[in-house]
């Protein structure tokens, strides 16, 4: 089990902060030169839009679900079943759009969000398997041994009013246990304006499973059998809502079953990149389960029930020795 302090910029303040608000940000856990990997990542799989089957821009589903529109347009992507994800909007009497209001003079923005971009972009493996965060989420799981499980690219340009409504990890991953993380990198100065992102402080500790939703709507998907989230976004004084801003350098990590979402990209000029990492801890086992969400280009997901033990989620720590860079054991010539 890794050492709480022997963990790069983790203390033990920070890690009491994780285990009793179920979030805590960490500064300067990533250098500039790690922050612009991503940087590289992030522009190249902005340039894809419309040519990948895993890029989505949410504001424009969200335009076009309250819009009215009979059918949605997804522009090539397929990961997510635009009519299931239609059709039970249509039928939650609930639904209503999450726009947040412009300044004026913003454009029409975009709300990016792509996945497992470290399957084609070196530049994520890099950082998701040979910078401090897979010790620093051994240090805060306290685990033996961590597994990496997924990246997610969200990018909110100027204008893009979208919420991401609140909302719950767990249940979108095909897991069992309790010592998952996400690690949420920003890439740009993030905070109030541009869409930091809001956690219901302690929510961790609530012991319920929430269904998903697709973040531009509270709907749940129809497949799961979890319980609905309540209305956070229309009840916000009910809750004990902390926004987290942040730079490039820091990471905010949270646990899986914390509840959090973000407002909108509000701002004239200011967009907001990130990219968050999933990595599971030495309780975790594979579960499929109703309404997870399908990861793209899984080729031996493990039996139900079975460690990820599995090339689809390399085990980045520990490490077989120090410097050894596990990202290189995925390159390949047609690898990004």
């Amino acid at each position: 089990m890794t050492d709480l302090l022997a963990a790069p910029a983790l203390n033990s303040d920070l890690a009491a902060a994780y285990l009793r608000d179920g979030f805590v940000k960490i500064p300067g856990a990533l250098t500039p030169a790690e922050i612009d990997l991503l940087r590289s990542a992030v522009d190249r799989q902005l340039d894809a839009f419309g040519r990948s089957t895993s890029a989505y821009d949410f504001q424009d589903l969200a335009r076009q679900v309250w819009g009215g529109d009979d059918r949605l347009d997804a522009r090539g992507a397929s990961r997510f079943d635009m009519t299931r994800l239609k059709s039970a909007i249509d039928a939650d009497p609930a639904a209503r759009p999450l726009f947040d209001e412009a300044e004026p003079g913003a454009p029409e923005g975009r709300f990016f969000y792509d996945a497992a971009g470290w399957r084609r972009h070196r530049e994520i493996r890099r950082v998701a398997m040979d910078s401090a965060l897979p010790e620093l989420a051994a240090a805060l799981l306290q685990s033996t041994y961590i597994n990496f499980w997924e990246d997610t690219t969200f990018v909110k340009t100027p204008g893009a009013t979208q919420r991401t409504a609140f909302h719950q990890d767990y249940t979108y991953f095909q897991i069992s246990g309790r010592k998952c993380c996400i690690v949420w990198i920003p890439l740009d100065v993030v905070d109030a304006e541009n869409g930091a992102l809001e956690y219901v402080r302690g929510s961790h500790r609530w012991g319920e499973e929430f269904a998903p939703n697709l973040l531009i709507s509270q709907t749940p998907t129809a497949a799961s059998k979890a319980l609905r989230l309540p209305d956070i976004e229309g009840a916000r004084d009910h809750y004990d809502i902390v926004r987290v801003d942040a730079a490039p350098g820091d990471v905010i990590v949270h646990d899986v079953m914390a509840v959090h979402g973000s407002a909108g990209n509000k701002s004239a000029h200011r967009t907001r990149r990130a990219v968050s990492f999933r990595y599971c801890g030495d309780d975790i086992r594979y579960q499929d389960k109703p309404g997870a969400i399908v990861q793209p280009w899984v080729r031996s997901p493990p039996a139900d029930g079975a460690r990820l033990y599995s090339p689809d989620y390399p085990r980045v720590w520990p490490r077989p020795f120090p410097g050894a860079e596990l990202s290189r054991l995925y390159d390949s010539p047609a690898a990004a």
